[in-house]
């Protein structure tokens, strides 16, 4: 019986390990991971996540002890101008969909959580975006407020001269209209040029998030913020762990 007593030890220890291991990377994430999200509602399309999973995936981050943290706070963190929480998590909202107020805007609320919305300016009062009203509400209910630019038209396909005007214009119509300051961007489909980094930053923006997979580190670029994208009308909760699990592993693996 001795004889099968050591590898029965070593077999049960790297099953303890690789639990261990595996808890790790579907709870504690080693970066700040962002996630970006754009309609919450039962429509079937691609950009959609439905109210039920949005829910679940909302309950899961509060329960797992996250701190969904602001845009500011993200940022002076990553330069190490504040500590974050143990968990931190920024959550995104791209566009402006009428949904993020009517229906996420509860959920996060029902959570005690907080978000970022990404207004795309010439959407804000057409069929299924929200009012500058709405805007308004959410951001006195302690929604970030950033920018998405005017048309939503891919950065890169622009000439300088027309993306620093939708970097610019976007920012001062959404001051004019909100009464407050407006310094962070999302790139529209996630592009983006290093030569814009510093033409953001003289603009008076203090971060741009950009559509590359994965989690944010101490010392990161401010002007290519990664984030993981959350979107599809049947991706459940499994699926969603998935997804921040796989960011920490291509993270701790350098990928």
């Amino acid at each position: 019986m001795k004889l099968y007593r050591q590898p029965l030890f070593y077999l049960a220890s790297l099953m303890i390990i690789f639990i261990s291991l595996a808890w790790f990377l579907f709870v504690t994430p080693i970066g700040v991971p962002i996630l970006a999200y754009h309609k919450v509602s039962t429509d079937d399309t691609i950009y959609t996540i439905n109210p039920e999973l949005f829910d679940r995936q909302m309950q899961y981050l509060a329960e797992n002890g996250f701190t969904a943290i602001s845009l500011p706070q993200l940022a002076d963190g990553l330069a190490g101008k504040r500590d974050l929480p143990a968990k931190p998590v920024v959550i995104t909202f791209d566009d402006g969909y009428e949904d993020n107020f009517t229906t996420a805007l509860p959920i996060l609320e029902k959570y005690g959580l907080r978000a970022a919305v990404f207004i795309a300016v010439n959407k804000v009062g057409q069929p299924g975006y929200m009012s500058w009203d709405q805007m308004q509400a959410m951001q006195a209910r302690n929604i970030d407020i950033g920018s998405h630019t005017l048309s939503h038209t891919a950065l890169t396909t622009l000439s300088p001269a027309q993306w620093e005007q939708e970097i610019q214009n976007s920012k001062l119509e959404l001051e004019q209209r909100l009464s407050k300051p407006v310094t962070f961007l999302a790139y529209p489909h996630g592009l983006f040029s290093p030569a814009m980094f510093e033409y953001l930053k003289s603009a008076g923006y203090n971060g741009a998030f950009s559509g590359v997979t994965g989690l944010n580190f101490k010392d990161a670029n401010l002007y290519e913020l990664k984030r993981i994208s959350i979107f599809g009308p049947k991706l459940d909760l499994w699926s969603f762990r998935l997804r921040l699990a796989k960011s920490n592993i291509e993270s701790l693996l350098g990928i």
